[in-house]
């Protein structure tokens, strides 16, 4: 039954590729390879994994300390549970895109079977991703990508521009499509948060000309920097009425600095992802809202992809564009947060 499965979600993801991602099978006339067969300029071979063969599949992360990285880690570990021969090794590369090329060199020196992986710095890590597939080892990135030039086996993400556009219209709404706004920008030059921020800032532009956007500052991801940014907003715009932070830990970090000047609830603040944290918060009116995904499936779909490569012959020499998976959003304020159950709280 299982193997069934794998091979018809094999099918439905290639044929979502070729629908909706703009991937193009190239027809190659390379020593005799059928089309669609794999293999290519690759290295790739395929393993059964029913065969009880070792197959080690690493996941790297940005940071294994914060809960997106904890949820994918254990979304990937839940899916290959089933397969005693199954290893996955995590490796938290400290948010130092030169610690996660090392740790790519050494997994690709070791052989691993498949690499699932956070790019801290996508220009940075094209290279070793490209190796990677070159050496017969798939990689799937997760949420932050690659260079886009890099073709490689997947990119499993949750939804950017479009999250920052549901963002925008409900905080509007909330406001009453008046009033001074800020921004907390993420690291920029990572193509998701980018598209986040720039979601957000074209639908205040185009459809809530009472809005002001009147101020920007990134504070990395990190809550406790955030609180430090969220306090000199306030300081410098006694009248603002809302924030948006680019994750929900700076959401959360805003909040608390929000709540330590006795302003609980009077700025609608928002976030993005969903965390256990973010999703409490907004039930106790710290937070207005967040753009909810699951992270335990978007780590389980990665590790899917990964198991669906291994056990094929197809590899990514034959796609012209990296195949896109894109997880389902939901914006989740205080009206519909207790629909979010506990075992979907990550």
């Amino acid at each position: 039954m299982k193997r069934r499965k794998l091979a018809l979600l094999l099918t439905a993801i290639m044929a979502l590729c070729l629908v909706f991602s703009g991937c193009e099978r190239k027809v190659r006339k390379d020593s005799g390879a059928a089309a669609g067969g794999g293999g290519g300029n690759s290295n790739k071979q395929k393993v059964d994994i029913y065969g009880g063969e070792e197959i080690k599949i690493a996941y790297i992360a940005h940071d294994l300390g914060t809960p997106n990285n904890q949820g994918w880690k254990e979304g990937i570990e839940r899916e290959c549970a089933s397969w005693p021969n199954i290893k996955v090794d995590s490796y938290g590369a400290e948010e130092k895109a030169d610690k996660q090329v090392e740790i790519m060199t050494n997994c690709i020196n070791q052989k691993y079977n498949a690499i699932i992986i956070q790019c801290s710095d996508g220009a940075a890590l094209a290279p070793s991703i490209a190796q990677a597939e070159a050496a017969g080892i798939p990689v799937i990135t997760l949420n932050l990508d690659c260079s886009s030039d890099t073709v490689h086996s997947a990119l499993v993400m949750a939804v950017d521009y479009d999250a920052g556009r549901m963002a925008a219209d409900k905080m509007a709404e909330q406001i009453g499509g008046k009033g001074k706004i800020a921004i907390i920008e993420g690291v920029p030059g990572l193509e998701r948060t980018d598209n986040l921020e720039r979601g957000f800032i074209d639908t205040v532009k185009e459809k809530y000309k009472d809005i002001e956007i009147v101020a920007q500052q990134s504070a990395s991801f990190q809550k406790n920097t955030a609180r430090t940014v969220m306090e000199s907003f306030m300081q410098q715009h006694s009248d603002l009425r809302g924030v948006f932070a680019i994750n929900d830990a700076m959401a959360e970090g805003a909040a608390l600095a929000a709540e330590n000047k006795g302003k609980k609830g009077d700025i609608c603040i928002w976030g993005a992802d969903g965390e256990k944290i973010a999703l409490e918060m907004i039930e106790d009116g710290s937070m207005a809202g967040t753009i909810y995904t699951n992270s335990w499936d978007e780590g389980s779909t990665a590790a899917k992809i990964a198991l669906l490569m291994i056990s094929s012959d197809y590899d990514s020499s034959v796609l012209t564009k990296t195949p896109k998976v894109i997880m389902e959003p939901i914006v989740v304020t205080k009206d519909n947060v207790g629909d979010i159950s506990e075992e979907d709280r990550w």
